[in-house]
């Protein structure tokens, strides 16, 4: 195989990208920076002016989809963070955010260990899913639901907003009709105290 050339500003991007592409295809056996640089057609030793192991890459791009997955989230709640409708726009943005990068969806849940605890406040949990639960939580408290019901109604909104994603990921479902309007339907009845 011909090397190609790159440009050095866009390389460690590119390899973070192309690692989580080759995890999503081939899983954790035999990845190595070696198959990164050739799937970005680079020289075997490339990756190392960016990353010393491929373990330092591996945690560069659980940092890179969470970076972009919180940006996304703090943007649609940004001066809105205790609104009613807060709970809903940072739901919406989390579907959102996996219909556009469907890539990230797999690599988070099936690639990356992260921890989610559903039942107590975890200084460990993902960092988008406790911004899902600090804001779920704000609301519960603003419309005095008891507390003992948060975990149950936080387990159940993510439920929703995770399972459209995975639905929306899955290139193998197909749905023409809006996948957004049917979160919301949703959410709002589980806010409201309907089960």
């Amino acid at each position: 195989m011909e090397e190609k050339p790159y440009h050095h500003g866009n390389l460690k991007n590119q390899l973070i990208e192309s690692g989580i592409e080759l995890i999503n295809e081939e899983g954790f056996q035999n990845f190595s920076l070696r198959k990164v640089a050739m799937k970005c057609g680079v020289i075997n030793a490339a990756p190392y002016s960016h990353f010393k192991n491929v373990d330092e890459l591996i945690s560069a791009m659980g940092e890179h989809v969470t970076e972009h997955f919180m940006e996304k989230l703090h943007a649609a709640i940004r001066g809105q963070e205790n609104s009613p409708g807060a709970i809903t726009l940072l739901g919406s943005a989390y579907i959102d955010f996996f219909v556009e990068n469907p890539q990230y969806f797999q690599f988070l849940f099936y690639h990356s260990g992260l921890h989610i605890d559903l039942d107590h406040e975890n200084e460990s949990d993902y960092p988008p899913f406790a911004l899902f639960r600090t804001t779920a939580y704000r609301f519960f408290e603003n419309v005095k639901l008891p507390e003992k019901e948060y975990s149950e109604r936080l387990t159940m909104l993510w439920s929703v907003v995770h399972g459209v994603s995975a639905l929306l990921t899955n290139s193998g479902i197909h749905y023409s009709g809006n996948w957004d309007k049917i979160f919301t339907k949703i959410a709002a009845r589980g806010l409201k105290g309907e089960k």
